[in-house]
This record gives C-alpha cells, sequence and structure tokens, in this order.
C-alpha cells in the first residue's frame, strides 16, 4: 500500500470527516424526500375525500330535487283540478323514479359530465 500524504485531503481525519459531511447530507435529503412524499399522498388523500363528498352530496340534491319537484307539481296540480291526493301520489313516484334515474346515470359515469 502505497499512500500518498503528499496530496490534501488523505488523512484520515480528513476523511471520515468527509464521510460525516456526506452520511448527514444523504440523510437530510432522505428525510426532506420522505416528507415531500408524505405530504404529497395526504394532498391526494384530501383531493379524493373531497370528491367523495361532493359526489354524495350530489347524489342527496338529485333525489331530494326529484322528490321534492313531483310532490310540488303534484300538490299544485291537485289543489287546482280539485282531485285531493290522487295526482300528489302519482308525482311523487314520478318525482322519486326521476331522481332514482338520475343517480343511476350519475353512478354509471355518463350523467352531467361536461363535453
Amino acid at each position: 500500500m502505497n499512500e500518498d500524504k503528499s496530496r490534501p485531503g488523505n488523512s484520515d481525519a480528513e476523511l471520515k470527516a468527509r464521510l460525516d459531511r456526506l452520511s448527514s447530507a444523504i440523510k437530510t435529503e432522505t428525510a426532506e424526500a420522505a416528507e415531500a412524499k408524505a405530504g404529497s399522498a395526504s394532498e391526494a388523500s384530501a383531493q379524493l375525500t373531497g370528491r367523495a363528498m361532493g359526489l354524495g352530496f350530489r347524489v342527496a340534491s338529485e333525489l331530494l330535487a326529484g322528490v321534492l319537484v313531483g310532490g310540488g307539481v303534484g300538490w299544485a296540480l291537485d289543489r287546482w283540478l280539485g282531485t285531493s291526493p290522487i295526482i300528489l301520489i302519482v308525482m311523487l313516484v314520478l318525482g322519486m323514479a326521476a331522481g332514482f334515474w338520475s343517480v343511476y346515470k350519475l353512478a354509471r359515469g355518463t350523467g352531467g359530465k361536461p363535453r
């Protein structure tokens, strides 16, 4: 083993110090990369939660709107024509069917998408 003591940076102490600096730099970079990955994962999770909540509210509003519109139209027609609950019941059933149809289209992915 022929060591060249004349070149700077070849002593054991200098090599050990350099190794320690490199090890700490690697640990720092690894920790920063892990934090960045965890941050992006939590951001993606928050986006998925937001989308799911939006879809849930949309499903609820579709069902509620169908029932309310059908019931309102049926009630108004019953009052106008003097036929107590017959038209109201028919329109409520049609409103529920329309609400369920909207939810079905939404679940299939064909309802409400902009083209």
